[in-house]
């Protein structure tokens, strides 16, 4: 069996369409769905945004389910100007930020990952790109932030999950893969309370609301990230799809 773990619905929904999943099984607070992908046996779960969330759904999957892969998926935010929105990123290593004082950057480790060469997607605009993903604490906002942690670390992008699960992998000695779909692109800054919007590792829509009420201007800006958001989430799907029946061989 392959576990395929993401943040939250917005990534799992587009999954879901795509695979024969009905049969949901609760964890403690967690709900898997079982069933298939591309006719192979998965089981899918969206386990809330951050590493310690992260950890601990990494680490009740291996324990409930025993998968002789883990993914770890979602969107991802852009560290390369070479990397754009809706490209696939691969993980090769996971780099989890500890301290970026300005004229350094710190990472507590540096887990190398499978990047399976011979995953691909034909017949698709989307680009497929192999190389480290940087796991931070919040949503990096600011494009000179973006650029400066690119430069520093020389990761092709930035997710909040990926070193967590690759962490309780190794422990377990667990095959596993790191799939980042990009949203935003590394010249472009996100809306300031982006991070607000979150709460125990899910969108909170009432949140949202409300600030778009004080800030009707922010409604444009997360149309459009909601926009590459929308279209992240079938790019990574479709990329799921294809490429589960070549990870079940391997």
């Amino acid at each position: 069996m392959i576990a395929i773990l993401v943040a939250v619905n917005q990534e799992l929904n587009p999954i879901l369409r795509r695979a024969s999943a009905n049969h949901t099984v609760r964890q403690q607070h967690l709900d898997f769905y079982e069933g298939t992908l591309a006719g192979e046996p998965v089981a899918l779960l969206a386990l809330g945004v951050g590493k310690e969330c992260a950890r601990i759904a990494a680490e009740m999957t291996i324990k409930s389910y025993r998968p002789h892969l883990v993914i770890s998926a979602g969107f991802g935010g852009a560290l390369q100007p070479s990397v754009n929105d809706g490209d696939i990123v691969i993980g090769t290593e996971a780099l989890d930020l500890h301290q970026d004082s300005g004229a350094r950057v710190h990472w507590h480790s540096r887990l190398t990952l499978a990047s399976r060469e011979n995953l691909a997607m034909d017949n698709s605009n989307c680009k497929i790109h192999r190389g480290k993903i940087l796991t931070t604490d919040d949503i990096i906002i600011r494009a000179a932030t973006k650029q400066h942690l690119g430069r520093a670390t020389g990761a092709l992008a930035a997710d909040m999950e990926t070193s967590a699960v690759a962490a309780v992998c190794a422990a377990h000695n667990t095959d596993m893969l790191a799939v980042r779909c990009i949203t935003d692109n590394d010249h472009e800054d996100l809306p300031e309370d982006l991070d607000d919007f979150f709460m125990l590792g899910q969108l909170q829509w009432g949140r949202l609301l409300t600030a778009c009420n004080r800030n009707p201007r922010l409604i444009i800006d997360l149309a459009r990230l909601g926009h590459r958001a929308s279209i992240a989430g079938e790019n990574l799907a479709r990329f799921l799809e294809v490429s589960i029946p070549q990870l079940h061989k391997s």
